[in-house]
């Protein structure tokens, strides 16, 4: 084979090399150039599709921003049981949480908040459904419902957008949940079982 024919058949080749790596590194996606990543929505609930998010871009998250009411600390009970469980995350569906809905008086979401035992360590994820008259209504008429059963989730109704009140609220009932007042006996069965675990 002839000397020259191999030197342009190297060159050729480390030419083509030099282009691929120059095109590949721009396309690289570093970790801190990376989009951030939302919570994935709990099962039964579908993401937000694109169309729906608006230019305020991606939605806050619970653990983003500090927590807008005040609550008593996590404290052990002499029986060991605890007042409640450790808040992880809290996040809706479709709902920007600094922002709340466009129309304060139209909401209609699922809230979830992501909590962890302090005994068991296990991780719980609490679900609600959080609407307003206004809301129920729209989507009475949207979907052409005449009546609408929810047994997905434990309801709150509001006048408004007030994230401060829907979160007391719940924070309200998560920890009557944990005195045992009002409690579902299935969640305080399975919270009985995970501490003699």
């Amino acid at each position: 084979m002839d000397p020259l024919k191999i030197i342009i058949f190297i060159a050729a080749f480390g030419a083509l090399l030099l282009i691929g790596r120059i095109l590949s590194a721009s396309s690289e996606v570093h970790a801190a150039d990376a989009p951030r990543r939302l919570p994935e929505p709990a099962s039964g609930v579908s993401p937000i599709p694109q169309g729906d998010l608006d230019e305020r871009g991606p939605t806050v998250i619970g653990s983003e921003i500090e927590f807008p009411i005040k609550v008593p600390p996590v404290e052990e009970r002499p029986d060991g049981s605890y007042n409640r469980p450790n808040i992880l995350n809290y996040y809706f569906a479709k709902t920007d949480l600094l922002h709340g809905p466009a129309d304060s008086d139209g909401l209609f979401d699922i809230l979830f908040v992501q909590a962890q035992d302090p005994a068991t360590r296990y991780r719980l994820e609490y679900r609600y459904t959080v609407a307003t008259p206004t809301g129920l209504r729209r989507l009475l008429e949207q979907e052409k419902l005449a009546s609408l059963y929810l047994d997905s989730a434990p309801v709150i109704i509001v006048q408004r957008w007030d994230l401060a009140l829907i979160l007391r609220t719940v924070m309200d009932e998560i920890m009557k949940s944990y005195s045992g007042e009002g409690s579902d006996p299935n969640e305080q069965e399975v919270r009985n079982r995970l501490a003699e675990e």
